[in-house]
């Protein structure tokens, strides 16, 4: 018991010091900004003391908060629903939304597939993130194509992509920036479905542990400013900003603007409208989200839905 209480006060902080708060992400850029923060010193360090986790892939980040190393988590709407399934009792509370991907997401393919019906019972890879086992259904169910069967699926880790489709033992990829980029800077390759097709879906959000956010709402609230600063930093030397995220995510920096422009970041009042719990705008999409990873067998019939909080939001609004 008092080993139990240790670890949690080493986790969440000693009355009268700011709390050490653990965000796990991966490489996105979206997620960027909050490294950015921390380089530029931009989190208040009374109110939080930040560890952050870059995880190579989304499936870490998430492992890593459902193992409970991490108070929160940078991931899209998709995987916060599918650690609803895998753990239910560290289902998260989702209090910011980062940004929509508008292209960012890919199914990218050799040319001899000329489109997405092209690819029935031809291998794809992918990683293991909820996210591109949805896009993939999705993208063709958008085609009124069945979806993939599990016998085409090929979980390889990203670092392999490249050399599986040289040598043509998959004939396609589900990616993301910065993977995506390098993909196509490397390889001829043709883009048969982006995020772009499903407008107002594909959501990064930030999602955190409900007892951290019960105790320590503040932390949470300064977390978002540091983001936030960075991002109207951004706004005044746009140039300067992007070449910082491009060089974060390993890219070069005349491919910011192409990896950024598939990304559009939420407004205030789109942050209220969609996490505001009486307005239930983001609940519908979570129980679509839900219905479509059950389908295709990645969570149970009985996985609940991460709840909304608009507290931080209105918390910016107010300045603190």
């Amino acid at each position: 018991m008092a080993l139990a209480a240790l670890v949690l006060s080493l986790l969440i902080g000693c009355p009268g010091q700011p709390p050490r708060f653990v965000l796990a992400m991966n490489p996105w850029p979206g997620y960027a900004y909050f490294a950015l923060a921390q380089a530029r010193q931009h989190y208040d360090p009374r109110r939080l003391t930040l560890d952050l986790r870059n995880f190579a892939d989304n499936d870490r980040a998430v492992q890593a908060y459902v193992a409970g190393a991490a108070q929160a988590i940078a991931t899209t709407a998709i995987d916060v629903v599918t650690i609803c399934g895998l753990a239910p009792e560290r289902c998260p509370v989702i209090v910011y939304v980062i940004d929509e991907s508008r292209g960012g997401d890919q199914v990218l393919a050799l040319k001899t597939v000329k489109d997405l019906k092209g690819l029935a019972g031809r291998p794809i890879a992918l990683d293991r993130s909820s996210l591109s086992r949805y896009l993939l259904a999705r993208a063709f169910e958008s085609q009124d194509l069945p979806p993939p069967l599990p016998s085409q699926l090929r979980f390889l880790p990203a670092s392999a992509w490249e050399a599986s489709l040289r040598q043509g033992t998959v004939a396609a990829v589900v990616s993301y920036p910065p993977r995506s980029e390098l993909l196509l800077r490397a390889l001829p390759l043709d883009t048969l479905f982006t995020s772009r097709q499903l407008p107002n879906e594909i959501l990064d959000v930030l999602a955190v542990e409900p007892e951290f956010l019960r105790l320590h709402p503040d932390a949470v609230l300064a977390l978002v400013q540091g983001w936030q600063a960075v991002r109207a930093e951004e706004r005044q030397r746009p140039a300067a900003i992007r070449h910082e995220v491009a060089d974060y995510l390993g890219l070069d920096p005349g491919a910011a603007d192409a990896v950024l422009g598939g990304v559009r970041y939420p407004g205030p009042q789109e942050q209220y409208e969609l996490l505001d719990p009486i307005q239930n705008n983001l609940p519908p999409l979570l129980e679509q989200i839900r219905q479509v990873l059950y389908a295709n067998g990645v969570i149970p019939a009985n996985t609940p839905l991460p709840a909304t909080e608009d507290s931080i939001a209105r918390g910016l609004v107010k300045g603190r």
